[in-house]
């Protein structure tokens, strides 16, 4: 059996990945607003690179709301983390 993972190309959440490879590692370990000051800065959804993995902050009831309700439809599990 063979499966294909297709990757579509929607458009990401706004934010910044930091620099290559150690991403805004260094920023979250070093400021303890670094999540406020993204979330004044990009609002409730933001994207970033944290510990070698792209990743998505979703802040609030109304986005915990979504991820709970939508547990399978619109996001997948990486095995490989």
């Amino acid at each position: 059996m063979t499966t294909t993972h297709v990757k579509r190309s929607l458009p990401l959440p706004p934010g910044s990945f930091g620099l290559p490879l150690i991403g805004e590692t260094i920023g979250l370990l070093r400021d303890p607003n670094f999540v406020d000051k993204r979330y004044k800065q990009y609002g409730t959804i933001f994207k970033t690179h944290l510990f070698g993995r792209p990743t998505v902050y979703m802040l609030g009831a109304e986005a915990n709301r979504f991820l709970l309700t939508n547990e399978n439809q619109n996001f997948s599990i990486n095995p490989s983390c």
